[in-house]
């Protein structure tokens, strides 16, 4: 793993204990990303936390009871409203009404013979939250982990568990998108990591997940997870699925390439930067997808011509930034992650 990131590995713990562990280690940092998020929720005109976050836990106590007690026990020990805590992990559900931007360019090769498969992803959100993420591992007393790259106070994002099953994700917009009374696509990404043996147990989770906002969640599963991807695009009237091409390329932006959700994309309209980026991502490596090799890929996410590498003008936190790049490694089942823009990382 690459350095100059923070990782935590939690003690093995009940949901709330475990909760109250991270918020009380991480107090600071919770109380400086719920005070980011707060801010940009309030320029897309939503100031009221208490009651988007009620909403938010009584969905995700519906669906995920366990997840619901360690957001209670986050905002426990970091002495915050468990609302306020449920409120910034359903930040995709209240920004889906706002405009963020595009985001993210994701790469999957599944290659052939023995070799593992290749999955990594550009994260690129606002740069003035580049200090309130870190790599987060949950043992559980069953022997079971997952490691994600989260949010401070948010419960998952990009991971992958001891099985073999990792996601990779990327923000969609589609005009059926509602708000706050469902399923936070970042608790989904966290339940299919903690359950998930197979690609098949995860997209069962992910269909199962009643959303109101939209995301691609591509579910990889490396050789003893039986070697697969499909990018499952979330949306309230989803998911759509996308395969792999024949060579096992698969790629991913910020648009919808499935049916019916494509004929909702607002994306294309309004961030059109997500087509570009997809487009440098084919051409780059059309027929890469039986041998691209790691270098190859994570070239590819440094790539500026198509703006797939990101960075903010000096100063701008309110602009994007691609905030790391991240590859899953499924020989360690753990995650392989370069801080700020992979450029950096290669020298470019």
């Amino acid at each position: 793993m690459s350095g100059g990131h923070t990782r935590f590995r939690s003690e093995i713990a009940g949901p709330r204990e475990r909760g109250v562990e991270f918020g009380e280690t991480w107090r600071d940092r919770v109380a400086a990303t719920v005070d980011g998020y707060r801010e940009l929720f309030a320029r897309g005109g939503v100031r009221d936390l208490h009651t988007a976050g009620t909403r938010v836990l009584l969905a995700v106590e519906t669906w995920a009871p366990y997840l619901a007690d360690e957001i209670r026990g986050i905002a426990d020990g970091a002495g915050l409203p468990a609302e306020t805590i449920a409120a910034v992990n359903a930040r995709t559900e209240i920004l889906a009404s706002t405009r963020t931007g595009g985001e993210c360019s994701t790469i999957v090769a599944l290659r052939d013979g023995d070799e593992q498969p290749v999955a990594a992803q550009n994260w690129d959100w606002y740069a003035g939250h580049a200090a309130n993420w870190l790599e987060w591992e949950i043992p559980y007393p069953d022997g079971r982990r997952t490691t994600t790259l989260t949010e401070y106070g948010i419960v998952g994002k990009i991971g992958v568990n001891d099985r073999g099953v990792g996601c990779l994700f990327n923000i969609l917009h589609h005009r059926a998108d509602t708000g706050t009374h469902g399923v936070p696509v970042h608790v989904v990404a966290r339940r299919l990591l903690d359950e998930a043996d197979t690609v098949t147990d995860a997209l069962r989770v992910i269909g199962r997940a009643p959303v109101s906002a939209s995301t691609t969640i591509t579910v990889v599963g490396g050789r003893r997870a039986g070697r697969s991807a499909v990018a499952a695009e979330l949306w309230p009237e989803g998911p759509g699925h996308v395969l792999p091409d024949p060579d096992g390329l698969l790629l991913h932006t910020n648009h919808f390439l499935s049916r019916p959700g494509a004929d909702g994309d607002t994306e294309p309209r309004t961030d059109p930067d997500t087509l570009v980026r997809y487009e440098v991502l084919r051409r780059t490596l059309h027929g890469r997808g039986r041998d691209l090799a790691v270098g190859d890929a994570l070239a590819a996410l440094a790539d500026h011509s198509g703006g797939v590498c990101v960075h903010a003008p000096e100063g701008r936190a309110d602009a994007f930034q691609t905030l790391a790049a991240v590859r899953i490694d499924f020989t360690t089942c753990g995650l392989d992650i370069h801080l700020g823009p992979p450029c950096r990382t290669r020298g470019n």
